[in-house]
């Protein structure tokens, strides 16, 4: 099995950072830093042009469906991503209509990297 650079940067980052936390520095319990942390990785998870990655979108009260795409642009926490899979049910996202070859802004932290 192959792993990609960034894949193994990521995982160097995320150990580096959580070994500073175990030092005494930040208490081990503390939800901001673990959501600090949870959420540097995946901007730098997803933030870098051509990432492919997914989004579950909610459907109703419990169904869930999957969009896919590829980042064609990252800025800070922003990312525009090019709907390659639209999934099964119709979204909006932020005002704009989740259709193939459709690109949309968001949040990079709402994107996970997918296979």
């Amino acid at each position: 099995m192959r792993i990609a650079a960034g894949t193994l940067a990521i995982v160097w980052f995320a150990a580096a950072i959580t070994g500073c936390a175990s030092r005494g520095s930040v208490p081990k319990d503390d939800p901001q830093f673990a959501r600090a942390i949870a959420d540097t990785a995946a901007q730098a998870a997803v933030a870098k042009t051509g990432a492919r990655v997914c989004r579950e979108m909610q459907v109703g009260i419990a169904e869930r469906d999957w969009v896919r795409g590829v980042v064609v642009k990252a800025e800070g926490r922003r990312v525009a991503v090019r709907i390659d899979q639209p999934g099964r049910f119709e979204h909006i996202l932020n005002g704009a209509k989740v259709a193939f070859g459709a690109v949309v802004s968001d949040d990079a932290t709402a994107w996970t990297p997918c296979l």
